[in-house]
């Protein structure tokens, strides 16, 4: 991938200068918000106390709530208060964290790349839906956690595609012309995986363990190889997010550079107590959200356009 391999051995801390000049930021109330937005019990006066600082932000929440699809016939919304009534903590959560979010799969010379990186947004989005769909349908993990992580898993992607364009999508070509994953190019070419990558994201853009861990380990079942995790409830939400990214491939949402998605980890299915039926439940459960999805997904990218 150019100078940050030395010999057969990657060295991450290039990889890590590399990115403090050129990924995007996340808004500063990101983090505060989402923290805010998973205890049922935040009152909407702090959460618009926090959002006076991002006035941008505000106003795309304002947007959406605004949209015939949510406001119907009601008398426009004006405040973030009134948005919150409107669409609930759930849909004002995943307003914040999506139009956050968008920002870093947003390239200005998107033209000019082998690759659209819309198809990567659009593919996760689909594991966030997917991870929150099983956590909800389960009770494994708090479904705004699974849609949290599900939607940045693959963050390490968008930063490979921003640094070494050309690399990634050699890659991207690699993994299409020989049906297999782009996981397993990332390894076989010694490129930078897009899993250790993303967790140097993490670091720079200060997200909690939670993120960070299932940034790192979205691909690996076995617990022993996760090392440090250790946790239960954190490793049972890894393996959330593992099964919605396998699910998000294989509804076909969106394209993260590679189209063959394998079998579903056994290992996974049996510490989530589920088993092939199961799974099939899932799957029509995420595709009838998918649906409703798509519907959210075309007013997030109106309002963060």
């Amino acid at each position: 991938m150019g100078s940050e391999n030395i010999g057969s051995v990657i060295d991450y801390n290039v990889i890590s200068e590399q990115l403090k000049d050129n990924l995007p930021t996340l808004p500063t109330v990101f983090e505060s918000l989402s923290e805010m937005l998973k205890d049922p019990n935040t009152s909407t006066d702090s959460i618009q106390e926090v959002m006076k600082s991002d006035q941008t932000l505000t106003m795309k929440v304002l947007r959406v709530a605004n949209s015939v699809h949510y406001r119907g016939e009601r008398d426009r919304v004006t405040d973030v208060g009134e948005a919150i009534g409107t669409l609930g903590f759930d849909k004002i959560h995943m307003v914040i964290l999506s139009a956050s979010v968008f920002k870093a799969f947003s390239f200005k010379n998107s033209k000019d790349l082998n690759y659209d990186p819309v198809e990567l947004w659009k593919h996760s989005l689909g594991a966030a839906v997917a991870s929150s769909t099983i956590a909800e349908l389960t009770n494994h993990c708090p479904r705004q956690r699974a849609y949290s992580c599900g939607l940045v898993h693959d963050i390490g992607k968008v930063a490979r595609l921003q640094i070494h364009p050309e690399s990634f999508c050699e890659d991207v070509g690699d993994a299409l012309y020989d049906e297999v994953t782009f996981l397993e190019v990332e390894e076989k070419k010694n490129s930078p995986t897009h899993d250790r990558v993303g967790q140097i994201v993490c670091k720079e853009w200060g997200l909690n363990r939670d993120v960070e861990s299932v940034i790192r380990w979205h691909h690996q079942p076995d617990i022993v190889e996760r090392g440090t995790v250790g946790e239960d409830e954190l490793n049972k939400l890894i393996d959330v997010v593992h099964v919605g990214n396998w699910m998000s491939h294989s509804l076909h949402f969106g394209f993260s550079g590679h189209r063959s998605h394998g079998k579903l980890s056994q290992e996974v299915m049996e510490r989530l107590y589920l088993d092939d039926d199961q799974i099939d439940f899932f799957k029509e459960e995420t595709r009838e959200n998918f649906k409703e999805f798509r519907k959210f997904l075309n007013l997030i990218e109106r309002a963060v356009g």
